[in-house]
């Protein structure tokens, strides 16, 4: 009787264990993805920008908004204004990165960004021949971020970052 009971007891416990694995990997997508190993020029918060809610509290200086329908796929675009002149935009999705130059009241065409892959390394500039200081800008204002959010997320219970580093790298290929 008491094997019975021991084994029923295993079952529920390691049933709850494997049940609470996906949702502390979904609760916690920022945390992990800010602390795992990158290289440079990689940005692995960039892709769980889409599917994984950001409060916009995590990011203080950009806007956080949730631009994929109510009941749908959450997509998250992060967007800040005037950041060295004024009226100028960074834009940030799950894809890109775009900086664009708009003086005061005037829409002009200059618009320079980054691609990303799926892994969130940069894999091309928008325009070949951005400027030095706008590409020096956006990497700067997308470490400002990656740093903001490492700080700002709250620390899992429970940390389970080494199965979130192998699911990232065949997830996020």
């Amino acid at each position: 009787m008491k094997k019975v009971i021991i084994i029923i007891t295993s079952v529920v416990v390691g049933l709850f264990i494997l049940i609470r694995i996906p949702i502390n990997l979904r609760n916690n997508a920022y945390y992990y993805a800010t602390h795992m190993p990158h290289k440079r020029n990689q940005y692995p918060f960039v892709p769980i920008l889409s599917g994984h809610f950001l409060p916009g509290n995590d990011v203080s200086e950009y806007k956080a908004e949730n631009t994929g329908s109510t009941r749908g796929p959450i997509k998250m675009d992060l967007t800040k204004r005037s950041i060295q002149r004024n009226g100028d935009l960074l834009e940030i999705d799950e894809k890109s990165a775009v900086y664009s130059l708009k003086p005061s009241g005037q829409i002009t065409g200059d618009n320079y960004g980054l691609y990303f892959s799926n892994n969130g390394k940069v894999e091309e500039e928008i325009q070949k021949n951005i400027p030095n200081y706008s590409r020096k800008l956006i990497y700067d204002e997308l470490n400002n971020i990656q740093n903001e959010i490492k700080q700002n997320t709250p620390k899992p219970k429970v940390n389970l970052q080494w199965i979130w580093n192998v699911w990232f790298k065949i997830h996020y290929r």
